[in-house]
C-alpha cells in the first residue's frame, strides 16, 4: 500500500532548509518577545476565566497554542478537538499522542453526521471549487460549527490559534477587537463568551520555531511543501482535505501530488475536479 503523504527528496530538502531557518529564528529577540507576549495574553485571560478551553484542530498554530497554554504556562485547561472522517488520515492519533505526552486533558468531539457521507449525498448539487469551509457553508453547518459551539456552551472563554497574517478577515479582527475580546450573547452562550488569540501577532516562522524549540513534530501535512509552498511553508493550511475554494489555485493538483488516495476519492465525488489537477 502506498504511503501517504507521498514525499520526494525535494520535499525533504525543502523541509530540512526550513528547520535550519526556524532554528536560527529561535535565537532572535523578536521570537522571544512574541512568545512572552503570547504567554502574558493567555495568562491574563486565564486569570479572569472560570471554565476555559483551548480549541485544537491539530494544525500547526493550534498545536503551538495547546502546548503554550498547557505546558508553557502549565495551566490545567482542557483541549477540545473536533475530529471526523473528512480529516487527513492520522489526525486523531496525532492529537491524542501529543496530549498524552504533555499530560493534558483532551476532549475529542465528533459530529453525528458523517462529513464524507454528507459530501457524497450533496455532490451532485455542488462544485468542487465551491464553499465547504466557511461558517455559512452547508457542510460546515451540518458537521462543524453547531457541534463545536454546543461543546463549548458552558465555557466562559475559549482560546484559538488564529494569526492576523493568515487572511484579511483575521487582520481586521485583530485591529478591531485586539487579541482578547468578548463575543456577543448567542443561543449557546447567552451571557457571551471571551475569545483569546494569544498567537494573533505571530508570523508563520514563529510557529515553526516554537514547535522546533519544544521538539513538537507538526502534523504530516506540513511537510508537503516542495510542490507549491517552498518559499512560504506556513501557507499549507489544515482543514478538511477537500479543496473547496483553493481548487482553482492549485489545491486539487496539490492533493493529487501528495495524497493520491484522497484525490481518487475526490474524483469519485466530483469527476470534474480533474480539470484542476495539473
Amino acid at each position: 500500500m502506498e504511503t501517504e503523504p507521498r514525499l520526494d527528496q525535494h520535499d525533504r530538502d525543502v523541509w530540512a532548509r526550513w528547520l535550519v531557518v526556524a532554528n536560527r529564528h529561535i535565537r532572535t529577540r523578536q521570537f522571544a518577545r512574541r512568545v512572552d507576549q503570547a504567554k502574558r495574553v493567555a495568562t491574563e485571560c486565564l486569570e479572569q476565566s472560570a471554565n476555559p478551553a483551548v480549541m485544537w484542530s491539530g494544525g500547526k498554530d493550534s498545536t503551538a497554542l495547546a502546548h503554550l497554554v498547557t505546558v508553557g504556562i502549565g495551566a490545567e485547561v482542557p483541549l477540545v478537538s473536533e475530529k471526523d472522517d473528512l480529516d487527513y488520515p492520522g489526525e486523531r492519533e496525532y492529537v491524542e499522542g501529543l496530549a498524552d505526552r504533555w499530560g493534558a486533558s483532551l476532549e475529542v468531539i465528533t459530529p453525528n453526521v458523517s462529513p464524507s457521507q454528507w459530501v457524497a449525498e450533496h455532490a451532485g448539487q455542488m462544485r468542487v471549487d465551491g464553499d465547504f469551509h466557511s461558517r455559512v457553508a452547508g457542510l460546515s453547518k451540518a458537521c462543524f460549527y453547531d457541534l463545536v459551539e454546543s461543546a463549548n456552551a458552558q465555557r466562559d472563554a475559549i482560546f484559538l490559534g488564529l494569526r492576523k497574517h493568515e487572511s484579511p478577515g483575521r487582520m481586521k479582527n485583530r485591529i478591531v477587537h485586539g487579541l482578547t475580546y468578548r463575543r456577543k450573547p448567542s443561543k449557546h452562550n447567552p451571557e457571551g463568551q471571551t475569545v483569546c488569540n494569544p498567537l494573533g501577532d505571530w508570523e508563520g516562522i514563529d510557529v515553526y520555531a516554537y514547535l522546533l524549540q519544544h521538539g513538537i513534530p507538526p502534523l504530516h501535512v506540513y511537510r508537503c511543501v516542495g510542490f507549491m509552498h517552498e518559499r512560504e511553508p506556513w501557507k499549507v493550511r489544515k482543514s478538511w482535505w477537500i479543496p473547496g475554494g483553493s481548487a482553482r489555485m492549485g489545491g486539487v493538483a496539490w492533493l493529487r501530488r501528495y495524497w493520491p488516495g484522497l484525490y481518487r476519492q475526490l474524483l469519485d465525488w466530483f469527476p470534474g475536479a480533474q480539470q484542476f489537477s495539473t
